[in-house]
């Protein structure tokens, strides 16, 4: 994997996603196009690699590089990614909503970062 958009096509085919699907889960959305001039490399400098990463949970250093750990964070549901970005804009930002609500209560009641066990 020597490039960019190789890693990214890697990383999205191991989260289940299809180029459109990926597309879809920024805001504002992407074109399937988009996604693929990244992946065949004709787009490599496109601002909105970081995006990608970040809604991917990959590793920046890993997708601009190769090294180190392609995720930050494993996907922790059993539901795959790819059904998940095929909910409509308002379901997804329900349940974003919802996990930043649940993050917040956790964090008053611990008195912790989200990630520190209570």
């Amino acid at each position: 994997m020597g490039s960019i958009g190789e890693r990214l096509r890697t990383a999205r085919i191991q989260r289940g996603l299809t180029q459109e699907a990926l597309a879809n889960l920024l805001d504002p959305p992407l074109t399937q196009g988009t996604i693929a001039h990244i992946e065949n490399g004709r787009s490599e400098t496109s601002r909105h690699i970081i995006w990608l990463a970040l809604v991917l949970g990959l590793r920046i250093e890993w997708l601009l590089t190769g090294q180190g750990e392609m995720f930050e964070v494993r996907w922790p549901w059993t539901i795959p990614m790819s059904e998940v970005a095929t909910l409509p804009p308002h379901a997804l930002e329900d349940i974003g909503d919802y996990i930043q609500m649940k993050v917040s209560k956790h964090r008053e009641r611990t008195g912790n970062d989200p990630d520190t066990e209570a």
